[in-house]
């Protein structure tokens, strides 16, 4: 009797964890991997507005990259709010020379403080400027970005990454 009590509980154990994880996959969009995304705080102003949410993006980094055949290290955040959303759309790609040449910045923001754009590096006519300070902790860490974008408008972000997924170690 025991036994058999046993075996039915094992039974339907195995099938309930079944059934709730058959729930949790079907609850996450098709197009996402499971494990791409995390938390990503941004706080700090874009043109004299306030910004501070957080959400679901993707912050990357590789520490041995390659853009236009000069070894650099690279670091990348997307981050996709809401449209009615104080930010609707966040990308940073920064890439940091190892030998000491100027960083290559690639900064958008949509959002309800309007557009805001930097572009620098060596190559074509800069778009704004910014720096860019790295703070690590543990898997993740800090990006304070600094600047003022296309339009002369003052940026002052910064973005929180719980952890960096590796990147792709080859630019253009």
């Amino acid at each position: 009797m025991i036994r058999a009590t046993l075996i039915c509980t094992l039974g339907l154990a195995a099938g309930t964890a079944r059934d709730a994880l058959a729930q949790n996959q079907t609850l996450a969009p098709e197009n996402q991997k499971p494990g791409t995304e995390s938390a990503v705080s941004l706080s700090g102003m874009a043109g004299g507005k306030p910004i501070q949410v957080s959400g679901a993006g993707t912050c990357r980094h590789a520490a041995d990259a390659s853009i236009e055949g000069t070894s650099a290290s690279l670091w990348t955040v997307e981050y996709r709010g809401s449209d009615d959303g104080m930010v609707k759309e966040l990308d940073l790609t920064l890439w940091r020379p190892k030998d000491g040449g100027p960083d290559q910045l690639s900064f958008k923001l949509k959002g309800k403080s309007g557009d805001h754009r930097i572009e620098s590096g060596p190559r074509g006519k800069p778009k704004g400027q910014g720096t860019v300070t790295i703070l690590p902790s543990g898997p993740g860490g800090r990006l304070e970005l600094s600047g003022k974008d296309a339009k002369g408008k003052p940026i002052q972000i910064s973005i929180d990454c719980p952890a960096f997924r590796e990147a792709g170690a080859e630019g253009s």
